[in-house]
């Protein structure tokens, strides 16, 4: 899967990657910059790709259409956003073999307005979990149940911890809804919004994403 591309040297182009076995690949299309079949290598496009080389970029010497994710509108930039997570969170050549699965569901999801956000921040919540940041919804930092009328945010060495700051974090009750994958909630959905954000930022880094940007911007055009 083409997470992301940008030129190369004069004529060729670096493809970011998402495969089921290797983990995130960067590869080098040499000449695609000039046309061929490799110039319509494009983000959300799944390809069987084969590759040579070592070191950081491999060298792309084969890549077969397979599938394309055909999202429009704010289930495109959702998408994207998931691109950019990726493209941040994990470091290339290092496998992570449930990550491939369950980008697929997530892209699967949304397309549909109604599963779009529990798509998303499931997804969120397993890529954390996969590379050793995630953290228990059940139960708070101590291990001690949630206390539904408590406010909590995920602390700096993993595990919820509350918070005393009003529109922080989440409830308990809230974060409890989310294990039981109930999310008819309007502040359900916004609380849990808020944790995911808090358990992110610290691995983001502080460049801002492109995705929410051309959200809003989307948003504003009423599209």
């Amino acid at each position: 899967m083409v997470l992301h591309r940008r030129p190369y040297r004069e004529t060729s182009l670096v493809l970011e990657c998402l495969t089921a076995e290797a983990g995130r690949v960067g590869l080098v299309a040499k000449g695609a910059r000039r046309g061929g079949r490799h110039a319509r290598l494009e983000p959300l496009h799944e390809y069987e790709l084969a590759w040579v080389g070592r070191g950081e970029l491999h060298t792309l010497t084969s890549a077969e259409p397979r599938r394309r994710v055909a999202l429009q509108g704010e289930a495109a930039i959702c998408a994207l956003y998931v691109n950019e997570l990726l493209l941040r969170l994990l470091a290339r050549d290092d496998p992570h073999p449930a990550i491939y699965p369950a980008y697929w569901r997530c892209l699967d999801a949304l397309d549909d307005g109604m599963t779009r956000e529990p798509a998303l921040r499931n997804f969120e919540y397993q890529l954390l979990h996969v590379l050793g940041y995630g953290f228990a919804r059940d139960c708070d930092a101590r291990g001690q149940p949630l206390v539904a009328s408590q406010r909590y945010l995920p602390g700096p060495d993993g595990g919820l911890e509350t918070t005393d700051a009003a529109g922080q974090g989440s409830t308990g009750a809230n974060l409890l809804a989310w294990v039981a994958d109930d999310w008819s909630g309007q502040e359900a959905r916004a609380d849990i919004r808020r944790v995911m954000r808090a358990a992110l930022a610290p691995h983001l880094g502080t460049r801002p994403l492109e995705a929410p940007r051309l959200l809003q911007g989307l948003r504003r055009l009423g599209r």
